[in-house]
């Protein structure tokens, strides 16, 4: 029996129906599944490159992490050493010198200030204490990592240190020719010794006072 093309045609649309809707649907889903799709694979894109780049340059560098670019890539590790135990603790010591060359004692640091309830909405004193502190902190991190050769009196935060030192021999309102200032670790309650010192700077002169400003005159013509 013969089968004419009308024929064979009407057999095979059905068949091509079927395959074009099948298709529409499988379009659909694969847009709406596609923003999807593409930020995680970019997200896992940005991932690896972050790794390949952090591997190539610890590889370069060594295994110190020391660029200020890759500084700033530590926030996404956790720092574990927050779980271990307390440990000796960087703290800023001064002392001053007389005119006859006599030296007082060391007198330590220490960020405190009188607790007030006002302190709870607005607590300007011990911010700035605190911020002294942690001067102190970076203070004795570079001078633990610095490098071969370098002058210590060249970081800023030697400087910075510096002039806190000044700041704390001012206050304390005792005139003084000179002056030395001293980082020390200190073990948890351990009475601080010179032994713990890592740093010493050298006798300097103590700076000078501001002179006092002259008393303004009567205006002429006063009675």
């Amino acid at each position: 029996m013969g089968v004419s093309v009308i024929q064979c045609l009407d057999l095979t649309l059905p068949n091509w129906t079927v395959k074009l809707s099948l298709l529409q649907n499988s379009l659909t889903q694969r847009k709406t599944a596609h923003p999807v799709t593409t930020v995680q694979t970019l997200s896992l894109l940005l991932l690896a490159a972050y790794f390949v780049f952090l591997a190539a340059s610890l590889r370069r560098r060594g295994r110190v992490i020391a660029g200020p670019w890759l500084f700033l890539f530590r926030s996404f590790f956790p720092n574990w050493r927050f779980y271990h135990g307390f440990g000796a603790q960087p703290r800023l010591f001064t002392r001053t010198a007389t005119g006859d060359g006599h030296w007082g004692g060391w007198t330590m640091f220490m960020p405190r200030a009188p607790f007030k309830l006002a302190n709870l909405v607005h607590n300007p004193r011990n911010n700035l204490l605190l911020a002294n502190q942690n001067l102190v902190d970076h203070l004795s991190f570079d001078v633990q990592t610095l490098a071969d050769g370098r002058d210590v009196r060249e970081l800023v935060t030697y400087q910075m240190a510096d002039r806190l030192a000044r700041e704390l021999i001012a206050a304390q309102g005792e005139p003084c020719a000179q002056y030395q200032f001293q980082l020390r670790l200190v073990p948890p309650l351990q009475v601080p010794t010179e032994d713990m010192a890592i740093l010493t700077s050298p006798m300097l002169p103590a700076p000078a006072s501001p002179a006092p400003a002259p008393a303004s005159a009567p205006a002429s013509g006063a009675a």
